[in-house]
This record gives C-alpha cells, structure tokens and sequence, in this order.
C-alpha cells in the first residue's frame, strides 16, 4: 500500500467510492466511479479508458473527424494516478476519495497528447536555461437559479431583494451568499485547495475566487480545476448553478481567468525584480505570440463573446503597470513579487493550456530579449496594441498555423487538438439557433 494511500485512511474514513477524474483537452473534468476497495489498485493499475476522452468537445461528443490515426477505432489507454492527487469528497452523500489520472502510452511514458504532459514539457525547458516559474490563478464564475430559462443571478439566500448593478467589492452580496461560501472555504481546506479570497466581482452574483501563488505549476493548475469541481458540486447541493462559461448573460461582464506570473532562478532569486529587462522581455514574448495563443485562452464559441469593444475584458495586445485594460499588467507590487499578470483566457479555459501558452511566451521573449514595444500608462488609455482574434475560427487558423506553438506544444498535440476544436467549430456554426428565428424566421 502506498504511503499516500496509508495517510489518506488515517486521515479519513474508508471510501465506499472513488471518483477518478481526467481533465480533457478543454479543461472539462470527465472520469468515472470505482468501488472503494479498488483504491489500492487504481493505484498500482491505473484505469483502461478510451484515449478519446482527452480530445471529446463540451457536449462529450466525438468528432469523426478525430478518428484518424492514432486514434482510429478510438482504443483504450491506461491512465495512471498522479501521485498527491487523493482528496476526500466532502459533499458526496457516502465516503468518497477522488483522485486524478493522466493519460500514458503503452511503455508507461507520458502521452505526448495530454495537456498535462504539453506543460510539464515546457517547465522542463524553462528549467533547462535557469528559469522557474511561479504562478497564481484567479477565476471568476456565475451563482445562478437552474429554474429559470435561460439561468439568471440567484436572489440571496437570506430572501431579501437583489441589488441592482454589479457591486463590485461589495461585501453584502457575500453575506448574500455566505452559506456557499462557508462551504467553499470548508472543502477548499478538506481538499487542500490554497484558496486565499473570495470576492463579489463585475457582475449580478458574480464572484471571483483566488489561489495562494506556487511554484509547484502543474499541481496548482489541478488544485484550479479542483476547486471549480467543488463549486459546481456545492452550489448544485444548495440548488444553485455555477457557471464558469466566459460569457453566461448577455447584460453582464464576462468571467475571466488570470494568471500572474513571476520568475525565478535556481537561487529563488525573482529575475523579474533583479533585472527589470527580464521583465519587459517575458511581456515582449507574450505580446508577439499572443495572436496565436488565443485559441488555447478561449476554447469555445461562448469565449469569444467576453471579447467586447468596451468592457475589462482585453480586445487587443497592450501592456502597462498598474492598468486594468491592458491584456498584461504589471500590477503594484513589491520586488520579491514582481510579476506580470496576463488577462486575456476566459474562466472557461483549461489551465494546463492556459499555463503553457504563457509560459512559452514568455521564455521565448527571456531568451531572446523582445522589446515588449510603447507601454500604456497609468491612468491613461490603453494603447490601441496589436489586433488578436477575437472571433473563433479566426483564433483557430492562427494557433493552428503557429509554427511557435508546433515547437512549444509539440506538433502531434496540435494536430489532434485543432482537428478536434475545427470540428466543434464547424458543428456549432451549423446550429439554428433561436437568435436565427428570431432575427430572420418572419423578415426575410
């Protein structure tokens, strides 16, 4: 029996279940249940399930056209544990551990295609010339009423009248809310999950959730995904909705994700505070491969709605200190956290890609010392930046062709994944929707 698993029974009852969980190439957790007593061989075993379950789109349907080699006749692989991912379920109705798996290939290497593995690999490189990234995950999501169509902001649980406006910072609608949000905090410590603040953000029963900053990259983009699970589990439990989608109601502000990110050497020393040139060249990086990078910021057609000409949300590459409508801020800081925090993904974007595509942005600027170009100044507007994609098919052909992202990413991955993302696009456009009707059934 493996030490994680002794210190997990001496530490919580026995699970009558296991849900094991794997994060596909959206960011969506999918997986399945095993009996308790199966613990110890997940552990040993791993579980055989199909490697399409890593490229499906967010309705978990596969696309035809993925089924080409290597994945013709859609075969199973063994995904495997990975170590320090076992956590207790507080909110299952049974004693219940979940634990993560990672995709493998037959020799028990890492599967080239998993997003897991495209990260790890850019870590290694960074690693490789003296760079080790540290980062912190903010996410913002959506509390809303599942009876209603379409869902709209919750009214407070305490039954009095909702405010109107987006009551930014308030603390009301915390107290609002404060039975879910003593149930966040309580799983986040269950499941040691680094929450630090929860608050009301831009949005009628928006709020934002953050994550103590870690070195430790990839377990911290996990825990991100981990605590998203726990929301929507809790919030279901309280016959709530949380939404995480970039763009939930058309009359609110957009749910995003950001990630700050400092660098240090193999001293811990912050490089970005040692030489600011490091600094302005890791945003020079991101800004010249920002254009290609959108389509792993912004998986969906939904994302792409947060993307408006007015709004905090960014609709064009710039960068400034302390400016909250530039795509990459520098925000006040301290030298020992000096940072840049990058604007752009959605909340709905998978954190492993997320991750990747700014660390590599911003190696690739470190090592070859890109002038970020003009800096919009604080309390000034934005400099205009260079044009992204705000438009899904548009971010697609760009990642797609990126032959940035071919190297950082590794060429298999991005054949499978734009192959599959090209397909979702093309099923969704073909869609008649009820804006089709009511825009064109009667008037043309």
């Amino acid at each position: 029996m493996s030490d994680e698993i002794k210190s997990y029974l001496a530490n919580h009852t026995a699970p009558q279940s296991i849900d094991v969980l794997i994060a596909d190439a959206n960011g969506i957790l999918r997986g399945k249940q095993f009996p308790g007593d199966q613990l110890e061989s997940l552990f040993k075993k791993g579980a055989n399930l199909p490697i399409s379950l890593m490229f499906g789109d967010s309705r978990g349907s596969t696309p035809a056209e993925l089924l080409v080699p290597p994945l013709v006749g859609d075969p199973d692989i063994n995904y495997k544990v990975i170590e320090g991912s076992l956590r207790p379920v507080p909110w299952a109705k049974v004693p219940t551990a979940q634990v993560f798996l990672r995709a493998t290939n037959s020799d028990g290497s890492h599967l080239t295609m998993d997003p897991l593995t495209v990260l790890e690999k850019i870590i290694e490189r960074m690693n490789k010339d003296g760079m080790y990234p540290t980062i912190a995950l903010e996410g913002e999501f959506y509390l809303l009423n599942p009876a209603t169509t379409p869902p709209e902001p919750i009214t407070p649980e305490n039954g009095w009248p909702a405010f109107e406006g987006p009551q930014v910072y308030a603390l009301e609608p915390l107290r609002d809310v404060q039975d879910f949000l003593d149930d966040v905090k309580e799983v986040a410590a269950a499941q040691d999950i680094p929450l630090t603040s929860v608050l009301c953000e831009y949005g009628d029963s928006q709020f934002e959730m953050n994550l103590n900053h870690s070195s430790e990259v990839t377990a911290h983009a996990r825990d991100f995904m981990l605590l998203k699970h726990a929301i929507k589990n809790i919030a279901e439990s309280n016959g709530q909705l949380a939404s995480f989608m970039a763009q939930p109601l058309s009359t609110s502000g957009g749910s995003g994700c950001h990630i700050h990110v400092s660098l240090l050497d193999d001293k811990g020393r912050n490089i970005f505070a040692e030489d600011e040139k490091n600094l302005l060249a890791g945003i020079g990086g991101l800004m010249q491969t920002m254009s290609e990078s959108m389509a792993a910021c912004a998986p969906f057609a939904n994302s792409y709605r947060r993307y408006k000409k007015a709004g905090w949300s960014p609709n064009s590459g710039n960068w400034g200190r302390n400016h909250r409508l530039v795509s990459l801020r520098i925000p006040i800081s301290g030298e020992k956290d000096k940072r840049v925090e990058h604007r752009i993904a959605g909340a709905d974007v998978n954190p492993y890609l997320l991750c990747a595509a700014v660390l590599a942005g911003i190696h690739h600027g470190v090592k070859n010392n890109i002038d970020p170009g003009p800096e919009s100044m604080e309390g000034q507007e934005p400099e205009e930046g260079i044009a992204i994609p705000t438009r899904w098919r548009e971010a697609l052909l760009a990642f797609s062709n990126s032959e940035f992202f071919k190297d950082y990413f590794g060429e298999e991955f991005m054949e499978i994944y734009c192959r599959a993302k090209f397909a979702e696009e093309e099923n969704f456009h073909m869609e008649v929707s009820d804006r089709d009707h009511g825009w064109c059934l009667r008037t043309v």
